[in-house]
This record gives C-alpha cells, sequence and structure tokens, in this order.
C-alpha cells in the first residue's frame, strides 16, 4: 500500500470502499477499531508506567526525607536529654546552695 496517495487516489480509494458489500465495510470498520483501541490501550499503558515512575521516584524522595527528619529528632531528643540531665544537677545544687543559706540565716 502505497503511503503518499495523492487526493485523486485517496478519493479513488474511499469510493471503491463505498462500493463494496457491507459486510467488508463493517469488517475495515471493526479492523480500524480494534487498531484505534490498541493505540488507545497502548498510550494508556505507557501513561500509567511514567505515573508509576514518577510515583517511586517521589516515594523514595519522600523516604529519604522522613529519614532525615527522624535523624534530626533524634539528635533533637538527645540535646534535650542532655539538657534535662544538666537542668536536673543544677536543680540539686541549687536546692543544696538554698538549704546552706536557710542553714546559715537560722544560725
Amino acid at each position: 500500500m502505497n503511503t503518499n496517495m495523492n487526493p485523486t487516489e485517496f478519493i479513488q480509494a474511499i469510493d471503491h470502499a463505498a462500493g463494496m458489500n457491507d459486510r467488508w465495510l463493517f469488517l475495515a470498520a471493526f479492523c480500524l477499531l480494534l487498531i484505534g483501541c490498541g493505540l488507545v490501550i497502548y498510550w494508556l499503558v505507557r501513561q500509567l508506567q511514567a505515573v508509576i515512575a514518577d510515583h517511586k521516584e517521589l516515594r523514595n524522595e519522600h523516604h529519604a526525607a522522613l529519614a532525615q527528619i527522624i535523624e534530626k529528632q533524634n539528635e533533637t531528643a538527645l540535646k534535650l536529654a542532655v539538657c534535662l540531665d544538666q537542668n536536673s544537677e543544677a536543680l540539686r545544687e541549687c536546692a543544696f546552695e538554698l538549704r546552706r543559706f536557710q542553714e546559715r540565716k537560722n544560725l
């Protein structure tokens, strides 16, 4: 089949197809429908694959970001624990000094 048809040849091919039996016209239309559906399904599958790939990439980025957040939270929790320990020690020293000051005042 020649793909570079001029308008006259195209019109003759359409005229020939129109003059054929309806059964052949139905079969030709059905074949075109199948080819069209196949192309649409192929395009949809390609789009789905692209969406899945994008989703996978975004999921990996999300997991990496969550890992960084958890790491920073662990560091912050460790700093907070050290701070609380130091504050507890400072409060014990303050309580000791306050008792000592009160004992001196009572003497």
